[in-house]
């Protein structure tokens, strides 16, 4: 029933335009047939997607190398660098000359 009801209210039924998808009544149900053309570029992107669920949020063989260099005293970030970045996200007010 309600397929019978979009299907005449529909974009397509109110502009006098037949659409040109197959569509059939059998024993009050809306039967529908839908293709789908996927492109060479969908196909890849779908692939890339795919293998990047297989690539970890967080890399623990560089966490641990940062950890063990920041526990045993070596690891000297550059300042300069630091700063620089801390200003850019709002977190470090610049000096007023």
């Amino acid at each position: 029933m309600i397929g019978r009801v979009s299907g005449q209210f529909s974009a397509e039924a109110l502009s006098g335009k037949k659409s040109r998808r197959p569509v059939s009544y059998s024993s009050g149900s809306f039967t529908e047939t839908d293709n789908a053309n996927i492109s060479t570029f969908g196909s890849l992107l779908a692939r890339a997607t795919a293998e990047m669920k297989n690539i970890p949020d967080v890399r623990e063989d560089v966490v641990s190398d940062f950890r063990s260099r920041i526990e045993s005293g070596t690891y000297n970030p550059p300042l300069d660098k630091l700063a620089n970045v801390l200003y850019m996200a709002g977190m470090l007010d610049a000096a007023e000359d």
